[in-house]
């Protein structure tokens, strides 16, 4: 009788520190940004990380960043794949409109090598298992190039397709709003943009 109450004993304490675990278990969200400002939502900003957000960021700065481990804050961007549930990358806006306003000359070349880029960045990221990725495409804040972003996001929705990513259409968000963004000829969201963003986000997230 001892036993088996020995042994009840042992499995209600069992069931306890179960319970306990999932009680006292993070239940938020996390998200990791990472890429240039358009990433740096700032409606995400409770659960977010964007040690890795940078105005200038380029694609090639982020591969190496992964290539060579490199560290911010003594914080690899290895360590922050690992930790969080939601990724959200923007990545290519400056390498798109400094070509836009430097020269159009081989554009198509330049387009598929950044997008050969962007894979390599993809491909480190493949390595760890996330609730949701998600790639924010490019939008055209300009009145012409309208086949090149239509290119561009057409490769690059393909390649989030590749891994199995959410490709978020941010050109039909931005296209003739320009109330969503800040003085031209920055490209970047202002509040109201980041906010049209964050819900694009929620309404895919929510049919999951």
């Amino acid at each position: 009788m001892k036993k088996i109450i020995s042994i009840l004993f042992l499995f209600f304490i069992c069931i306890s520190c179960y319970l306990i675990y999932n009680i006292t278990e993070r239940k938020e969200i996390t998200y990791l940004l990472v890429g240039d400002s358009v990433a740096n939502n700032p409606n995400l900003i409770k659960n977010n990380n964007n040690t890795y957000v940078d105005n200038d960021y380029r694609i090639l700065d982020i591969a190496n960043i992964l290539k060579y481990n490199e560290e911010i804050d003594n914080v690899s961007l290895f360590r922050k794949l690992k930790e969080n549930d939601i990724i959200i990358l923007s990545i290519g806006m400056n390498d798109l409109y400094y070509k836009l306003n430097d020269n159009t000359k081989n554009i198509y070349t330049y387009l598929n090598e950044m997008l050969d880029n962007y894979k390599l960045i993809l491909d480190y990221i493949s390595k760890y298992n996330y609730k949701k990725v998600y790639v924010l495409g490019y939008y055209n804040i300009t009145d012409k190039y309208h086949d090149l972003f239509t290119y561009t996001n057409y490769k690059l929705s393909r390649l989030a397709k590749e891994y199995n990513y959410n490709y978020l259409n941010l050109e039909k968000v931005f296209h003739n709003h320009p109330e969503y963004l800040q003085k031209h000829p920055n490209y970047y969201p202002n509040n109201a943009g980041y906010y049209q963003i964050y819900k694009l986000i929620v309404e895919n997230f929510q049919k999951s």
